[in-house]
Order: C-alpha cells, then structure tokens, then sequence
C-alpha cells in the first residue's frame, strides 16, 4: 500500500505552488494594526448608527457573563495575528474595521445582544466586519480554543481582501481552486488502486453562493444541497445570518481559517471542520501541511493536513499571514 500510495504523489503535487503570489518575499514589519479591548457608547441596536469605530481590530464583551479572562485571551490572539502577518496584509487590515464578540452562545433572535451583533454586522458603513467567538458552545468555551484566528481568518477573506481586484484575494481564489482541482486530480488516482481520497463539503459555509454547476463545487459537496431537518432549504450552501450581506462564498476563508490555527497550535485547534475521507473516515488532524508524507501511517496521508491538495493554501498562508512568525 505504501508503495502505491507514494506512486499517486507527483499527480497529488501538481500544482503545489500555483499560487501566483507564492514568491513574495517578506519585508522588515513598519505597519502596526492597532487591536482596540472595548469602544465607548456602542453595546445596543439602536447605537450601532452611532458607533465612532476607527479602521484597526475590536475584541468587544458582548453580554454580562463574559471575563475579563475570556476577553484577554481573544484580545491576545488577534495581536499575534496582526504581529505575525505581512506588510501587504497590515495595510489591508488598516484601512478596514472588523469586529470580534465574544459572546456566551450562539445569538437568538429574542436577546439584546444578538439583535446588536445583527445590527452591526450589516450597516457596513459602521463596520466592516463582525465574528463572533463564544465562551459556552455545546460546553465548549471558544477562547479556550484556537478559534480568534480561525473567525479572523475569515473575515479577512471575506470583507478585506478586496477579492478579484487586490492581489491578496487574486491569490487566495487561485490558491482555493487548485485545492479543489487536486482533489478532483487525486480522486481519480486513488480509484485505482481502491485507496480513500480526500472530500470537501462547501454546503454548510456555502451562504447561498455555491454554483448550480457540480463540477464547480469541491468533491464531496452535494448539489443541490441536502437540507437538515428544521431547517430552511439551501440548495447552493447554508446562509450564514452575520454574513449574508457579505454576498461571498465563505469556504476559502473557512478552511484557510482551520489551517491556520493548526499550524498555529496543533493541540488546541478545532480539526477538519468539513473535510473527510471517500469512505468516510473521519479527517485526521496530524501532519505536516502540503509535505505529501505521514510517519507511521502512510494510508492515512491523503485523509491528513499532510495531503499535498492543501500545499496552494499552506504556501499562501505562510507567505501572508505567517511571514513575521517566529
């Protein structure tokens, strides 16, 4: 097995440094993004038209119950991440404003705070971006965990990266679309030697933007897609309530997002979110990202961070938003 799996490598690392911007070289950091513990007169609904944000990052308290613990281990993570990024990404950061709430659990439409975070998160003449990390989803307290760099990850690609029309959105498209190109490239070859290929279900962070095309969504990604029990129909991806007027499909930032606290800090990252085997393993958090080996369990490669598929994103991330990290 060993032996064919090792024959799939050159087709799985085609395309490893398809990203166009693969070569930049990281300058001396001048850019500092300041990363802001609260804003004065800016906690209802009916103040977000008032809210006097500056361009730079908001790690905000958003209910009673959250610590001053829970606030500084979020206000933590996002300085690091300014501090570790590259000088074409402080510039982006600078002339934007993104919010992190941390909040107790997810909101419902009857509380205050979730009717602010909605307020917030769609007058974008207010800010530009909300995430929200949580300190007691299904008895897990986010701030705990790796998640700030993962929710910040997100709303770089989604409200700052500029898309089509900057080179840092140019890069992350380019690099999304050869991971799902590898995929579709690996699959193929896997068949023939009956060995478990990788998937990747855009549905649940598709926010209504999936094409109607199934060879245009990821392997793994059903078209239409399936719709839970209770839930409204989303054929072409979940819409996320936060992020509709975003208007973006939000799996490239989702899944650079849980690459990036992975590399990050292995031990307290979320794991595969959507990703998983063709025979339905489950997506095995171990491995050095992109580098096409695994030691000890050469079989499970393909099912790990150490899939080759993921050496477009890992090159982008490294170059951009790791540049400064020692």
């Amino acid at each position: 097995m060993k032996q064919l799996l090792l024959a799939l490598l050159p087709l799985a690392l085609t395309g490893c440094n398809s990203s166009s911007d693969s070569n930049t070289t990281p300058t001396t950091p001048t850019t500092t993004v300041t990363v802001f513990s609260s804003i004065d007169n800016c906690s209802t609904a009916a103040e977000v038209p008032h809210c006097a944000f500056e361009k730079g990052i908001y790690v905000l308290k958003v209910g009673s119950t959250i610590t001053d613990e829970h606030h500084q281990r979020v206000i933590t993570q996002a300085t690091n991440y300014t501090n570790w990024a590259s000088e074409a990404v402080k510039q982006q950061l600078n002339q934007k404003t993104l919010v992190i709430g941390i909040m107790e659990s997810e909101p419902t439409e009857e509380s205050p705070e979730a009717e602010f975070v909605i307020t917030l998160s769609q007058d974008k003449k207010i800010a530009d971006g909300v995430e929200l990390v949580y300190t007691n989803i299904e008895g897990v307290d986010e701030t705990q965990r790796a998640t700030t760099y993962q929710k910040l990850m997100q709303l770089f690609d989604y409200y700052v990266d500029d898309n089509k029309s900057h080179h840092l959105g140019q890069g992350l498209e380019t690099a999304y679309s050869s991971f799902k190109q590898l995929l579709v490239d690996q699959d193929a070859a896997a068949q023939v030697i009956n060995a478990e290929a990788l998937r990747f279900d855009e549905c649940p962070y598709g926010n209504g933007q999936l094409s109607l095309i199934a060879s245009e969504r990821a392997l793994g990604t059903d078209t239409p897609c399936a719709t839970e029990e209770g839930e409204d129909p989303a054929p072409n991806g979940k819409v996320d309530d936060i992020h509709a007027i975003s208007g973006v499909n939000m799996n490239p930032g989702a899944l650079l997002g849980l690459m990036y606290e992975y590399k990050v800090n292995p031990t307290i990252s979320e794991g595969g979110g959507e990703l998983y085997g063709s025979k339905d393993s489950k997506f095995k958090a171990i491995g050095q990202v992109g580098s096409g080996t695994l030691d000890g369990s050469a079989s499970d490669m393909f099912i790990s961070w150490a899939n080759p598929a993921f050496a477009p994103l890992n090159t982008y991330l490294e170059t951009y938003f790791l540049a400064n990290k020692k």
